[in-house]
């Protein structure tokens, strides 16, 4: 587990970068420390008032794109990209300048946060949140705020339960999440998913004691789910009632008119039958609908 305040295996682990440790930044006009500001660089960004440069890590360190490049990767409707976990190292896939947690040690500690707190964070599969948590440390996995799940179709669930267990421990101070089952309708995936599985709903709900402010399920899942969350979360739960893919527009082409029509159809028909689900019970049931 990586300690609590280490620069350089974050900055590694997280971003690829491979860096030496900074030394702490020189501020000290005592005469003792003379020679050391004429030899090194004297860092005028703590000559800032604090309040600017807490807006400048915002711009370096929040995930920010033209969000027409690829509307799927934005934050709702913002120009704020997700940060996808499994692309982070890449180069060309990076929207961010991680390089300031590297200045020093008050930078580090004044900047990081805003890293962990104000960026969302997607993943496809557990290990991928499961390493960040190792890589960062559980004191930084604190700071992350807000969750972006994607649950693909033939998931595993015993390492998705395992890392539901895990989250409410690891990352206390979650305030959104958003949960997306998807699979592709050409082949029916979405039917395999673990969209109307009662012990994964069960699990996710074990986030409840975080004090999550809002949950947003999308995708193919059971009719009980929103009403379930809503009584476990006690808070604001959205739910894209219909499973398409994107809000009907009136200048949507006839393309686009069909691709929500069928997925229309076959969310109604992955929901038929599942209102039989109790995921109240203790324990969950063993029935298969097909």
């Amino acid at each position: 587990m990586a300690e609590p305040f280490s620069r350089k295996a974050i900055a590694k682990a997280f971003f690829g970068l491979d860096i030496s440790d900074a030394e702490p930044c020189v501020r000290s006009r005592h005469p003792q420390t003379k020679a050391l500001i004429h030899s090194k660089q004297k860092s005028f960004l703590l000559d800032l008032p604090v309040e600017i440069r807490l807006k400048i890590y915002d711009l370096l360190l929040v995930s920010r794109f033209n969000r027409w490049d690829n509307p799927s990767w934005s934050v709702g409707n913002t120009n704020q990209k997700l940060v996808m976990l499994g692309f982070i190292q890449a180069r060309q896939y990076r929207t961010m300048e991680p390089a300031i947690l590297q200045t020093c040690k008050q930078i580090y500690l004044e900047a990081v946060p805003i890293l962990y707190s104000r960026n969302v964070f997607r993943f496809n599969q557990p290990d991928l949140m499961l390493r960040l948590i190792a890589q960062i440390g559980y004191t930084n996995t604190k700071l992350i705020q807000s969750l972006d799940i994607y649950v693909p179709p033939n998931a595993d669930k015993g390492s998705w339960l395992n890392l539901l267990r895990i989250l409410p421990e690891a990352t206390t101070g979650i305030k959104s999440v958003v949960v997306r089952w998807w699979g592709e309708g050409v082949d029916k995936t979405w039917e395999r998913s673990l969209g109307k599985d009662i012990a994964f709903a069960q699990a996710l709900a074990g986030l409840s004691k975080l004090g999550v402010e809002k949950l947003r399920i999308e995708g193919y899942y059971a009719k009980p789910w929103p009403a379930y969350f809503r009584d476990k979360f006690g808070v604001l739960v959205v739910e894209d009632e219909d499973g398409r893919p994107y809000p009907p527009e009136d200048d949507d082409d006839d393309g686009m008119r069909k691709l929500n029509e069928d997925t229309l159809e076959d969310f109604r028909r992955y929901q038929n039958g599942t209102d039989l689900l109790n995921p109240w019970g203790k324990e969950a049931s063993n029935i298969e609908f097909t």
